[in-house]
């Protein structure tokens, strides 16, 4: 019998239920485990819990910047301060297309900052099934 290979997990960390299910169906159907966090906060507090090995470590996370609570590059400032978690990889997927936050996102250690609008889902998925294979 084959030994089935576990999901890579991408943590969406999205706002608009709307497009979260649009990413979670694209992704899903390109063959990934989705979770998605809406706040910040929420996944500063993941991050801790993955810090102190309580969760697992997820293979990709998608980080809009703009959040209800907090900035999308203030959540990428905190998950790079910690050892555990320094290294994630991390795309930035916004609607911003802005070169400063482009800049300061790269300068943070992102893998890509895409604008939404420039991706479909399915673009997206595929750019992410090359990534992580």
């Amino acid at each position: 019998m084959a030994v089935k290979t576990p999901k890579k997990l991408i943590l969406l960390v999205e706002d608009e239920p709307q497009i979260v299910e649009v990413y979670q169906i694209a992704l899903n159907t390109a063959g990934f485990e989705v979770e998605s966090i809406a706040m910040g906060r929420d996944v500063i507090e993941k991050m801790k819990k993955v810090r102190s090995g309580q969760l697992g470590k997820p293979d990709l996370i998608l980080l809009d910047l703009i959040l209800p609570d907090i900035n999308g590059l203030e959540v990428l400032q905190e998950i790079r301060k910690y050892e555990e978690t320094k290294n994630l990889s991390v795309i930035i997927l916004t609607n911003y297309g802005d070169a400063e936050l482009e800049k300061n996102g790269y300068d943070l250690g992102v893998e890509q900052y895409l604008v939404k609008a420039h991706y479909t889902p399915t673009q997206l998925a595929a750019l992410i099934k090359g990534m992580l294979e």
